[in-house]
């Protein structure tokens, strides 16, 4: 039996997930992904975990997960009519054309535990996360943000310094410390593998908090829409980074951050 991602969403449920989205900084369609769907998925992610000696996974790209539900998944009408929606009732505005950047982050060993707890905003307006597995017991890795924190801003360096009063030592031990207290409105989402969770990605700080180093957790995330696809400020600083990036160690294959 398929999920209900093959299924039309309804314009009355994409509003409703907009409206919640807004007033609790998400929304959630269950059971998306069907059992018998998720099961090759969590086996794919099982073995490259395998594969990397139990540890932090990351696979950017369609061309990543080739054979997957994940790269036929940004490809379906439903899917992208869905995520549309929800972008023009979220900004008033149409939405751009472009695809999805995906990517499939598998947290597992000492590695995925570094990767984990990172506050950040993304690059994109939206984000889809679907889980394809979670620990059910001890720590399970839950979705912590702090949501719609900023509105979309009007040039990229604007956004650039966005990220950068986030993606320092001390704001980062001060939001998670607001995490573990639950302060400044910090929602906390106890993720259940095969529904999807939308959220406004670009607006909300958010992280995910560590599991049990033998646990694995295995999550497909759908960036859409980059409103600052066409500055040119963001064409010169990518460019940079990635010109750094090649002369640097550790920097080149496997990296799977989110473009700037």
């Amino acid at each position: 039996m398929h999920g209900g991602w093959k299924s039309a969403t309804v314009e009355q449920d994409i509003a409703r997930i907009a409206k919640e989205i807004d007033q609790r900084g998400y929304g959630a369609i269950e059971n998306y992904i069907s059992s018998e769907e998720l099961a090759p998925l969590r086996a794919f992610a099982e073995i490259r975990v395998q594969e990397a000696g139990g540890e932090y996974v990351g696979l950017a790209g369609a061309d990543a997960v080739h054979g997957t539900l994940l790269s036929e998944l940004p490809r379906s009408a439903e899917f992208r009519t869905l995520c549309r929606r929800l972008y023009e009732l979220g900004t008033g505005t149409c939405a751009p054309e472009g695809d999805f950047y995906q990517v499939l982050r598998c947290l597992q060993g000492s590695s995925g535990q570094r990767h984990s707890h990172r506050f950040h905003y993304d690059s994109y307006v939206l984000t889809a996360l679907i889980p394809i597995t979670i620990p059910e017991t001890g720590m399970s890795g839950d979705l912590v943000l702090l949501p719609n924190a900023r509105a979309i801003r009007s040039s990229y360096l604007a956004n650039m310094l966005d990220k950068i009063a986030v993606d320092n030592p001390l704001s980062q031990a001060f939001l998670r410390a607001a995490a573990r207290r639950n302060r400044l409105g910090m929602v906390r989402i106890r993720l259940r593998p095969g529904n999807i969770y939308f959220f406004w990605g670009y607006r909300s700080i958010h992280a995910n908090e560590a599991c049990d180093r033998d646990r694995l957790r295995a999550t497909a995330l759908f960036h859409y829409a980059d409103p600052h696809q066409q500055s040119w400020a963001r064409g010169m600083i990518r460019g940079a980074r990635t010109r750094i990036g090649r002369s640097l160690p550790g920097t080149a294959e496997g990296r799977t951050a989110q473009p700037f």
